[in-house]
């Protein structure tokens, strides 16, 4: 669904607390397995059927109305089956109520989107809600939530009810009845005019509060389609929620309340979505950032306990399937690569990627290596670019499509040196990416993609409109910083970090041989700097110290003892001078 509508709901009902009225139909019940009320009827009439031997019928609505010169009802179909109330009850529970086999399955029971109700009840953001339903899975709900609301099934019940403005809990009105009373709505007469004393209930309420609808066409309601029309505009705005296709009543409903229609993927997705949304809002004050900080709130949530690994997983996957679209939508590299176009595929990359980015970083500061493991993935699939036939490339333009996943990895690594997530940073650097990669034909190594530059230093030059000794290096030490500057005290720290974790990633390159023939590793900032510290006398610099520790601490450095070098601090020491050859003899300085 779009994120400015939803967001635009989760504002307006979070500002305008308890504001909103739902007005939920038959489609926020169907993943539970609840039939309709049209199915119900069509199942009594299959049993009056059975009864006198008839075992099918094109249309048992039209069988019945052929065989008693009137259309269904539940009055007089329950009148045919069973007689006295405690009969029709337990012949309806049936309907409404799971058996063991179907509460194991999870059938007939309170869905996402009714839990999350409940939760926007508790919370007191959602006092009123109108159903057609006649099942009772809102007011289990409730229950599992600790809530006991006030239900009207019948306008007999509205006199004895409290005013809903005075009421302390939730109101719940059952429009069109309630199985368990026996008194439905649901013939084309009940339901194209209602009672007198419901539509002045309902009316009043159409007119005081806000609209969210979801689940209900409005196709078969005609009469409660009236109420709405006749009421005059309440100040707080309209929702109607769809999945598929908008009916022709919903779509008019709209225009005349000037309301806003929500495609929806599912009832679940809306009102999760919702739920969560509002619950960040609490905690984060809306502002020019708020989608933002929204999305950030839901991953420290969700990294808090192993109950929400599943939202956790789909939330990410979300994310990078979103950016590798967007970056798709532009992925084609048929000109010359200049400034304008560097600088405006860098704009859409960092957008794409702007929610992944600090998502990293929690997630290096907070996950377990289940969470981390996920932005390997996303890595990869970043790495993907979709060929066509016949489609031109011009030789370097291509590259710009690894700008999205080396900001992330950039940003992985960071966090990872930052909060000693080795473990976790080396199992990424050891991915492979399988072919159709941006580079070419074949399976490559991550960090012979992403772990350097494959522009030279004069492309370098004509991107940046400047000459660096490092550009590449310089690039994403810049292009980085904001993104941490609320995880370092100052930003000298921040690009000690940078240094430490880009000199690491040159190492690791050298020992997973991510070179092409003959040996090279990545060369960067972390070079000069050093010898920068080391002349100013900065030796208790953090990059420095860190890599003393290794020939300090051998097997017990950090990165050794998490599994890096083989775990090995002879391994480490190998590659360390092997690449130390290797600085000696290309650096530029």
């Amino acid at each position: 669904m779009g994120i400015e509508k939803l967001t635009t709901l989760a504002f307006s009902m979070y500002s305008n607390k308890g504001a909103y009225a739902l007005l939920l139909g038959s489609g926020i019940s169907r993943s539970a397995h609840i039939p309709s009320g049209w199915e119900v009827e069509e199942k009594l009439i299959q049993k009056i059927g059975a009864s006198q031997g008839v075992a099918e019928s094109e249309d048992w609505h039209q069988w019945y109305k052929d065989c008693y010169k009137q259309s269904a009802s539940y009055s007089a179909l329950l009148g045919e089956i069973v007689k006295t109330p405690t009969e029709r009850v337990q012949l309806m529970r049936s309907f409404f109520e799971p058996t063991d086999e179907e509460k194991e399955v999870g059938w007939k029971t309170p869905t996402k989107a009714h839990l999350s109700i409940a939760r926007l009840a508790k919370k007191g953001y959602a006092r009123v809600i109108l159903t057609t339903n006649f099942d009772r899975l809102l007011e289990k709900a409730f229950e599992l939530e600790g809530i006991t609301p006030q239900v009207i099934s019948h306008e007999g019940a509205i006199s004895q009810a409290t005013p809903i403005v005075h009421c302390k809990i939730p109101t719940i009105i059952k429009i069109n009845g309630d199985y368990i009373d026996c008194q439905f709505r649901n013939t084309t007469e009940e339901l194209d005019e209602y009672p007198e004393q419901m539509k002045l209930y309902l009316h009043r309420i159409f007119e005081e509060y806000g609209l969210v609808t979801c689940g209900w066409s409005g196709e078969w309601d005609k009469g409660l389609i009236s109420i709405i029309n006749d009421a005059a505009h309440s100040r707080y705005n309209s929702f109607f929620a769809y999945v598929g296709e908008a009916k022709n009543s919903i779509m008019s409903l709209s225009r005349d309340r000037i309301g806003e229609l929500m495609p929806i993927e599912s009832a679940d997705n809306l009102f999760s979505e919702l739920y969560e949304q509002i619950m960040a809002l609490e905690k984060y004050d809306a502002n020019a950032n708020m989608n933002h900080e929204m999305m950030m709130a839901r991953v420290k949530k969700y990294l808090s306990s192993k109950q929400y690994d599943i939202e956790f997983a789909d939330i990410i996957e979300k994310w990078g399937a979103e950016a590798y679209n967007q970056i798709t939508e532009v992925a084609h590299y048929n000109f010359q690569l200049s400034k304008e176009a560097f600088d405006r595929y860098l704009g859409i990359h960092l957008r794409a990627i702007a929610p992944l980015l600090d998502a990293a970083i929690l997630t290096a500061r907070w996950g377990n290596g289940w969470h981390i493991k996920l932005f390997g993935e996303i890595l990869i699939k970043l790495c993907i670019r979709p060929m066509k036939n016949g489609e031109i490339t011009t030789e370097g333009t291509q590259y710009l499509h690894a700008l999205a996943p080396m900001l992330l990895l950039n940003t992985i690594g960071i966090a990872c040196v930052k909060y000693g997530r080795f473990k976790e940073l080396n199992n990424i650097l050891k991915l492979s990416v399988p072919a159709g990669n941006f580079m070419g034909f074949y399976r490559e190594p991550l960090l012979s993609l992403l772990g350097g530059t494959h522009w030279n230093n004069e492309m370098w030059t004509v991107l940046m409109g400047a000459s660096y000794y490092y550009p590449f290096s310089l690039f994403f030490l810049w292009q980085l910083e904001p993104v941490f500057k609320d995880y370092f005290i100052i930003k000298s720290e921040y690009e000690n970090v940078f240094y430490m974790w880009e000199h690491l990633k040159s190492l690791v390159y050298g020992y997973n041989k991510c070179y092409l023939i003959e040996f090279s590793v990545p060369m960067g900032s972390f070079l000069y700097k050093r010898n920068e510290y080391k002349m100013r006398k900065k030796e208790s610099e953090p990059y420095i110290l860190f890599f003393e520790e290794a020939d300090k601490l051998k097997n017990n450095w950090e990165p050794i003892k998490q599994g890096m070098f083989g775990g090995s601090y002879d391994n480490y020491k190998q590659i360390h001078e092997q690449a130390e050859a290797y600085y000696q003899q290309y650096r530029k300085y």
